[in-house]
């Protein structure tokens, strides 16, 4: 049981009729065998003047004068949630500040545009903000000072006079109680503690308080203090670039890390650390990167209490480099523009390569994004090619890249060396053009013999541009000058607030408001409440989303036990990432808007087991099914019924699985980023979290959404499933299981 050394401090101040006299009562808890214990609380009784009041941890200073109790808790950095939120132009938020400074306020929308920003020095204390935005769209307001930051989200549904933040001055919570204290009241004080994962009380302690003394009280748990024993072991796997460190620690406690510390100098062993996914018994971490030939010393660590303990140094030495060749070809794409007559380029992925070694007879395609062909020497970790070869070998190349529903292909003939070889595609490639006709009133509107009833954008021509290019014509409707008629909302939370009501069952409502031109508009609000699953081991909610047979959150995994910097790989250990943070502090890595909003990046390792009790990670076989059924069921967005059970044959459904926001804009019909508000229509609602991809990089966000499966395609791949932003389809793929990916859980 790992315990904190805390106390709870309570001053209690008598001010008497005739002079002011200040006591201080300091409580500590203490167990039976003499250890501290941590106070989660005082339960604190005026037996004189017959009034009561408990103090919760951390710290609570209450201040005692002739009018009752003022109770002024300490409090960390944090911006508590605005009110009202959602919101009809005008809301307010409260900062809580621990410490002077400047304090800088940003408010961001959904796809990460700065809207405005409010700069201040601030002293200690909770100042309150009101908040004005023009345009109705849900926010992001991230606070921070001196390195810390807290982040809300808000949702605008109407629209403000202007985008500013405004400062309205301090505020003070206080709690008044109805009794006095006085120097000699008898004072009877209970604390209450967590131990073992039940609740302690203590002795009662009864005093008349006429001074200031430091009270203890007395818990019968019987805390046991251990000290781990660490041994290090031999290493093992030892290649010319990488090894195995091997460890044991065993304690009777609980240990928060057990890893090793490792150099190529002895007196400088703590130069590298490596972290293992056990916190008892015997771990492992594997090494990569290592120089060949060289000799390492390394010890074995393990975390009790905020402190290391240590086992013996070893060492060991990598092997030396093998004469044979280690090749990496990496292969690469440029697109040359053929409509109009002028040149210009633009970038575009790899769809696969096919690899032919002509010498050799043999071939192999590498898929998108595992695009570079890696063969080392040994078996190395990142080998995706393993047929027999020979520097010098005759290759034949062919590149393949897809754009507007046609496949394009180059290819090269090569000897076999490390290079870079790009593709030069010749493309036709379109600028979509689009033509906007906005339109209001009070009533129904009709144009070009057509009645909208409804605010909306609607598309009321389709023609070719003369380079063969698309071109859009949309009439946008505004009726009664408001955003909505109708509302919509599935929320997982068992309440809801809109406007000055919050709704707690769900139902339709209606409400009436009046425009700036004096229209009335009837907005009604369709609700849908409790449509949730709460994780207990984390406290995190997520929707849920039945389709078909299967039931799927439809939120990534925010489940977050440890975190690790991009560098830090492992194909064999659990490895979790947030999208561009580089530390090791957890708390740190969730408040970041990438974690809120995209959730956790898990290697193959992790994911396996990152799902909460009664769900699991869906195999390859249950991705299947959901397609096939979204494929049968009318979810293909060219219209198309696909009755051969077949995922492959007609595959159209990224924007049905595709959220309605983060997507890059695509001129590729039917893919997510074109005409995004018209995703989700599944409510999976995949979001383009990107990956943590090949060669330590954080890479496609806000294009790519991918998630790993159980299922294995080889001992160092599994299988995957990924949405693009300018394809069409969902696609399989596999990958090296040190990639870090999205989890979707499905429930057993």
């Amino acid at each position: 049981m790992r315990l904190k050394l805390l106390s709870i401090l309570v001053l209690l101040t008598s001010l008497c009729a005739l002079k002011a006299q200040n006591t201080t009562v300091r409580f500590v808890g203490q167990s039976q065998n003499g250890f501290y214990m941590q106070l989660d609380s005082v339960a604190i009784r005026d037996n004189s003047r017959q009034w009561e009041m408990t103090i919760y941890y951390p710290d609570t200073v209450m201040i005692a004068r002739l009018t009752g109790i003022e109770n002024q808790k300490k409090q960390d950095f944090y911006v508590s949630q605005n009110n009202p939120n959602p919101f009809d132009g005008t809301t307010e938020v409260t900062i809580s500040i621990p410490y002077d400074g400047n304090t800088i306020i940003r408010i961001y929308d959904i796809n990460g545009k700065l809207i405005t920003q409010h700069s201040q020095d601030l002293n200690t204390g909770t100042h309150k903000f009101e908040i004005n935005l023009a345009f109705p769209q849900t926010y992001i307001l991230s606070a921070s000072i001196n390195g810390k930051t807290s982040s809300i989200k808000m949702v605008n549904t109407g629209h403000g006079s202007t985008n500013t933040i405004s400062y309205l001055g301090t505020t003070q919570q206080k709690i008044y109680m109805n009794g006095l204290f006085e120097l000699g009241d008898e004072m009877v004080y209970t604390g209450y503690a967590t131990y073992d994962g039940g609740l302690c009380v203590s002795e009662p302690v009864t005093r008349i308080q006429n001074s200031s003394e430091v009270i203890t009280l007395h818990f019968a748990a019987n805390v046991q203090h251990a000290i781990p024993t660490v041994n290090t072991l031999q290493a093992t796997s030892i290649s010319i670039n990488s090894a195995t460190l091997n460890g044991n620690a065993s304690c009777e406690c609980t240990m928060e890390a057990t890893g090793f510390y490792y150099s190529k100098y002895e007196n400088n062993i703590t130069a590298h650390t490596a972290t293992s996914s056990q916190t008892s018994g015997n771990f492992s971490c594997h090494l990569t990167g290592l120089e060949p030939n060289t000799t390492y010393y390394y010890k074995a660590f393990a975390i009790k209490g905020g402190q290391a303990y240590t086992g013996q140094t070893l060492t060991f030495t990598t092997q030396a480099q093998s004469n044979n060749y280690d090749i990496r070809v990496t292969f690469t794409s440029n697109v040359r523009n053929t409509v109009p007559t002028y040149y210009n380029y633009m970038y575009l992925p790899l769809d696969s390569v096919k690899v032919n070694n002509l010498t050799r007879q043999w071939e192999t395609t590498l898929i998108f994004p595992d695009t570079t062909m890696n063969i080392f020497h040994n078996n190395g970790a990142k080998n995706n090619v393993y047929e027999n070869y020979s520097y010098g070998d005759n290759m034949y190349y062919t590149g393949y890249v897809s754009y507007r529903g046609t496949v394009y292909t180059q290819y090269t003939q090569r000897t076999l060396q490390t290079s870079t070889i790009q593709f030069l595609f010749y493309i036709p490639l379109c600028a979509d053009k689009y033509t906007n006709i906005d339109i209001s009133d009070c009533e129904p509107i009709t144009y070009n013999g057509v009645t909208y009833t409804h605010t909306g954008r609607y598309e009321i021509g389709h023609y070719q541009t003369v380079e063969s290019c698309d071109s859009f014509v949309y009439l946008n409707v505004n009726i009664n000058n408001t955003i909505f008629n109708n509302i919509y909302v599935t929320t997982c939370s068992d309440s809801y607030t809109w406007g000055n009501n919050t709704y707690t069952e769900s139902g339709i409502y209606q409400q009436t408001y009046t425009s700036v031109h004096g229209c009335d508009s009837m907005v009604t609000l369709g609700l849908t409440l409790g449509n949730g699953f709460t994780d207990e081991r984390d406290g995190n909610s997520y929707c849920i989303v039945q389709i078909g047979d299967q039931i799927w959150m439809a939120e990534n995994l925010r489940y977050l036990p440890s975190v690790y910097p991009r560098t830090d790989e492992s194909g064999y250990s659990n490895r979790y990432y947030i999208y561009n943070y580089t530390g090791y502090d957890v708390e740190a890595a969730k408040a970041t808007y990438n974690y809120s909003e995209y959730g956790v990046l898990y290697n193959y390792p992790a994911a396996q087991t990152a799902c909460p009790a009664g769900w699991h990670l869906p195999s390859d076989s249950e991705w299947t099914e959901l397609e096939i059924y979204l494929q049968n069921n009318g979810y293909n967005f060219d219209g198309y019924i696909d009755n051969d059970n077949n995922r492959e044959t007609h595959n159209v459904i990224g924007k049905a699985l595709a959220s309605t926001t983060g997507w890059t804009t695509s001129d590729v019909n039917n893919s997510p980023g074109c005409i995004p508000e018209k995703n989700n229509s599944s409510g999976l609602n995949v979001k383009p979290a990107g990956w943590k991809s090949l060669n330590s990089q954080f890479r496609w966000i806000n294009e790519e959404g991918g998630f790993w499966t159980s299922s294995l395609q080889s001992s160092s791949r599994g299988y995957d499933r990924y949405v693009h932003f300018a394809r069409t389809h969902v696609t399989r793929s596999y990958n090296e299981k040190y990639l870090g990916m999205s989890v979707r859980c499905i429930q057993d």
